[in-house]
């Protein structure tokens, strides 16, 4: 179950990170507005931090 849930999180992170690059591309034409992009930053940004705090555990876990 966890690997599921890894790669569901490395997935959303990364359909985050193209919508954010087509965003980039078509400057003025994007369909997105601020609140969406904020929202998909904040996703990447979330996830990150996650990654490094389940990181950490296991780490502290594994030391103990």
């Amino acid at each position: 179950m966890t690997t599921y849930m890894q790669s569901l999180r490395t997935k959303t992170i990364h359909q985050a990170k193209i919508k954010l690059s087509k965003h980039r591309d078509l400057g003025e034409q994007s369909s997105l507005n601020i609140f969406q992009v904020a929202d998909l930053m904040d996703r990447i940004h979330n996830a990150s931090k996650k990654a490094e705090e389940n990181h950490s555990v296991f780490f502290s876990v594994g030391m103990n």
